[in-house]
């Protein structure tokens, strides 16, 4: 990025730019022109128009006052060009006129820094242009290719990094103190949006794309200054080098600069190839000499107009980057009464009460389904998931697992009865037994830290070193028993403290309910049923028996296994996720009922907020306790039960190191 050479008496203002009368006018026009859909609120550009100069003139009150805050947002799911769906997270049609003002102020001044190797969301470029300029250093000798993509990238654009990267180039610049402030408090809420604390962009925003391009501007430049060529669009990019050795150490330096900015590229989307081999990029297919436009094939044409809403449609099927399925498939859930599940060919179709066809998926691409309480569904589906060897799971309006139907699987013999002799072996059982105490009461009290940053009390303090004390204590452990009485005292004392980080928390101590009796106890058994089936999958996936359990014990009809690999993902996934998705209100009050039967009931909107929160948050990647890198957290779970399976075949516990929250 070079240096602007413009004095800054003679450069506008940036805050008028953005906040005055004529620019938000502007900006609105262009909202208008692309014919989006409405945000969270639910307010559409008709009814946004009706009154649009007292919207506009309240929008510019509030940004000129300091009182502007974001409005709800709205989640959509559309087919990816690739198999799969994309989420999108759509801002409100106020923030949308606000960040295409933002996006127009700005793009002037980031244009000319970007360099010439760029071609997504820029003025006068595009995928033509992209295309020309590969065929171009084809022609010049660049016949090496790297072929790469950046892992979710969107997500993980880290705000301190962008900011950073705005302020040297806006600083100079008239009203650019307010305008950083305000680009910092969207971007925050963005990522409590995608509960992402402090990274990534929502891509239904007018302004994302931009700074997506900007995040990426020093991977251009330093790309560039290797003496190869770079071809990016938005976070797919190819480099053309002239020979192999020289694509093989610029790939290596590639993720140096994608480390730094806390990124990396797809394993398996990542290669390096040649014009001779062909590859695909941005619907192109390059072989040789020809860059042919790729056809659509039946599959994508058939997916292309549907939109699956994820808050109005009710059924969420969010892609599963790292789980114990093979990579791209997903757990599908269907939650309503109004939608029954068929199958279409070798397909799993979900269809709208009027029989029309709101989504279908190939079995390849799912590893689960889930079916709420009141979803109709026939013979053919079960049938096609035996088959394909898919969980058919049958949940309560608790997200209870009422029953399910598993495909036949393989047959592990050999190592369920190395995994029985485990647990019939006092030490063996012990040392495993504490190592999972261990992880559970450190994953509570780094929860319990997070969860606290900005608030006040002696309370936490106090409830910490507690809980360290009781870690000490762990080692001096002589049965399992006692092992899980210690457990019992550390979360005794993480409850009250728990519930306490609820915003609105009152003076009673939060305590454990089942059935529940108040939001946080109904989010967390929701959250926990799912979490519950998700270790499942992952222990029967590499064969170990969910029934013999070294911390839980074994009796009949209780998979304790599963509730022992779950000990380590409780406090991330489901306790102190459920105090953030109410604290952050993505579940809101009116999504909790009283009934005559129970306490507390969760509406369909809060299931599908609840289901929709935990997809988000498992879809992250968390460094793995040994320093072997990241993994989605269904991947994780995955990891941990291969762990045990090395455990227990080695008849040696030093293997099984379960999962540590890193602070």
């Amino acid at each position: 990025m070079t240096k602007q050479s413009a004095r800054t008496s003679d450069l506008p203002d940036l805050w008028q730019q953005v906040a005055s009368r004529d620019a938000l006018q502007e900006a609105w026009y262009r909202v208008l022109a692309n014919d989006g859909g409405s945000g969270g609120d639910g307010v559409g550009l008709g009814q946004f128009k009706s009154d649009l100069f007292a919207n506009l003139t309240q929008l510019r009150a509030e940004l000129l006052g300091g009182t502007y805050r974001t409005g709800p947002f709205r989640k959509v799911s559309i087919p990816k060009k690739k198999p799969g769906y994309r989420i999108l997270t759509i801002p409100s049609i106020r923030d949308r006129v606000l960040h295409t003002s933002i996006a127009n102020a700005l793009t002037p001044i980031f244009e000319i820094l970007f360099e010439d190797s760029s071609f997504a969301y820029r003025p006068g470029r595009g995928v033509v242009q992209a295309v020309a300029r590969i065929e171009s250093w084809r022609q010049r000798g660049y016949s090496v290719v790297i072929e790469a993509d950046i892992v979710s990238y969107f997500d993980n654009i880290d705000h301190a990094i962008l900011l950073q990267k705005m302020v040297p180039v806006l600083t100079p610049r008239p009203g650019s103190a307010a305008l950083l402030e305000l680009i910092g408090q969207i971007v925050a809420d963005q990522g409590k949006a995608l509960g992402t604390l402090g990274q990534g962009l929502v891509q239904g925003s007018p302004l994302s794309p931009l700074l997506a391009n900007l995040y990426l501007d020093s991977l251009d430049e330093e790309i560039d200054e290797q003496g190869v060529k770079l071809v990016r669009f938005a976070d797919d990019f190819v480099i053309l080098c002239k020979t192999q050795k020289r694509a093989e150490k610029v790939l290596a330096h590639c993720v140096k600069i994608l480390a730094a900015h806390n990124l990396r590229l797809h394993e398996d989307g990542t290669r390096i190839v040649s014009f001779d081999k062909g590859f695909d990029f941005i619907g192109y297919l390059f072989v040789r000499s020809l860059a042919l436009k790729e056809k659509k094939t039946p599959q994508q044409q058939a997916a292309k107009p549907v939109k699956s809403h994820v808050t109005d449609e009710g059924v969420i099927e969010l892609e599963d980057g790292g789980s114990r399925f093979d990579p791209g498939k997903r757990v599908l859930y269907v939650l309503d009464a109004a939608h029954t599940v068929a199958t279409r060919n070798r397909s799993f179709s979900v269809l709208r009460e009027d029989g029309s066809e709101l989504i279908a998926i190939p079995h390849q691409r799912i590893g689960r389904i889930e079916v709420g309480p009141a979803t109709e569904f026939s013979r053919r589906p079960i049938d096609l998931a035996v088959d394909c060897d898919i969980e058919f799971a049958l949940i309560d309006r608790f997200g209870q697992t009422r029953g399910n139907v598993n495909g036949g699987g393989g047959k592990h013999a050999g190592l369920q009865f190395a995994q029985a002799k485990a647990v019939s072996d006092d030490v063996f059982r012990r040392v495993i037994a504490w190592r999972l105490v261990e992880a559970r009461i450190h994953n509570q009290r780094t929860q319990l830290s997070r969860l606290a940053r900005g608030h006040d009390g002696d309370h936490l303090g106090t409830a910490l070193d507690q809980m360290k004390r009781i870690l000490r204590k762990l080692p001096g452990a002589t049965s399992v028993d006692s092992l899980r009485g210690l457990e019992g005292a550390a979360t005794a004392t993480y409850w009250p403290i728990l519930g306490s980080l609820l915003n609105g928390a009152g003076d009673t101590p939060f305590r454990r309910s089942r059935p529940a009796e108040d939001p946080l106890n109904a989010v967390i058994n929701y959250m926990t049923a799912i979490l519950e089936r998700d270790m499942r999958a992952a222990i029967q996936s590499v064969g170990l028996h969910p029934g013999f359990a070294f911390l839980h014990g074994v009796r009949d009809r209780h998979d304790g296994l599963v509730f022992d690999l779950m000990e380590p993902f409780r406090a991330p996934l489901t306790e102190g996720l459920a105090v953030y998705l109410l604290n952050a209100r993505r579940l809101r009050a009116d999504m909790f009922l009283a009934s005559e039967r129970w306490p507390v009931e969760i509406s369909d909107e809060g299931r599908r907020a609840i289901v929709l929160g935990y997809e988000t948050a498992v879809a992250r990647r968390v460094n793995r306790t040994d320093g072997g890198g990241k993994l989605g957290w269904r991947a994780m779970m995955q990891h941990q039960a291969r762990l045990l399976v090395h455990a227990v075949t080695s008849t040696k516990p030093d293997p099984f190191v379960p999962y540590l929250l890193e602070a």
